[in-house]
């Protein structure tokens, strides 16, 4: 019957078995030295493909950035509505609004900041675009879009007209909310251009003016649905009577500097504008 190798072998080494004269004996080992050639093991995630190209690779970048905006743009639109929904309640009509715009003059009244301002014989105060007629209101940024309770419920201006300073307190509603809670900063900059504009309009002979630059710093995110104050001055050294600089800052209800700006204002030579008065 059959032999193992094994025991062919050891015959082998002992003479056991007759041998060719014709041939060499083979080495015990060389029954099992065969040399295959090697073969790549392939499996399902090493799949043979060629390299992506520059074009390829930034048109998947491009499509995740995508992709990764609209998950969180969606995300943020729908916290935003619940948050709204659930902490400010539904929207009001006419009626309630003018309800809620009446409670927040009672609890603005309560602020100390307002309390010192009332006292005080230099401060001025007044409605915020007090000089302009009812039916031109809604053609303007600040008291038409912007306006109502869910967005810039209050304005009250409180002028100096011996240190030409003005304070602006405000109540930011959620409707101005960039991310949820968090006033938009290009909210911040319009309050801030029409509170420092206030201070040159009102230093101008002529009564006008229009914004020639304005730089804006934000050092802390304003809190929706909270008052802040807004605080501009001229600088009396550099303005003249076609230009005005002005410096502002707006800080929430904490005291806490929450932007910086700066901005000059001129009286334009070839431009006739409309004078607006002292109500501004």
């Amino acid at each position: 019957m059959f032999r193992s190798p094994r025991l062919i072998s050891n015959a082998l080494s002992r003479g056991a078995l007759p041998q060719s004269s014709s041939s060499k004996p083979c080495a015990p080992s060389s029954i099992y030295n065969v040399h295959l050639p090697h073969a790549p093991i392939r499996n399902f995630t090493r799949a043979a493909r060629a390299p992506l190209t520059e074009e390829e690779l930034a048109s998947r970048r491009k499509r995740r950035g995508w992709i990764y905006a609209g998950v969180f743009g969606i995300s943020g639109y729908l916290l935003g509505k619940w948050a709204y929904s659930n902490l400010f309640g539904p929207e009001l009509d006419a009626a309630g609004e003018a309800k809620e715009i009446s409670r927040l003059r009672w609890l603005m009244g309560k602020l100390r900041v307002v309390q010192k301002l009332r006292a005080d014989p230099d401060y001025v105060e007044r409605d915020a675009y007090d000089n302009f007629a009812e039916e031109e209101k809604p053609h303007r940024l600040t008291s038409g879009p912007m306006s109502g309770f869910s967005k810039i419920s209050l304005q009250r201006v409180f002028w100096n007209e011996k240190e030409h300073k003005v304070v602006n307190v405000v109540f930011f509603g959620p409707g101005l909310s960039g991310w949820p809670f968090v006033v938009h900063g290009g909210a911040l900059a319009t309050i801030l251009d029409e509170t420092l504009g206030r201070v040159a309009i009102l230093s101008f002979p002529a009564r006008t003016g229009v914004t020639a630059n304005l730089q804006i710093k934000y050092r802390k995110p304003v809190m929706a649905g909270e008052f802040c104050t807004v605080t501009a001055e001229i600088d009396h050294e550099k303005s003249t009577e076609r230009k005005a600089f002005v410096k502002g800052e707006l800080r929430d209800s904490s005291g806490n500097l929450c932007t910086e700006a700066e901005a000059l204002f001129v009286v334009p030579k070839n431009l006739t504008l409309r004078t607006l008065g002292d109500n501004f």
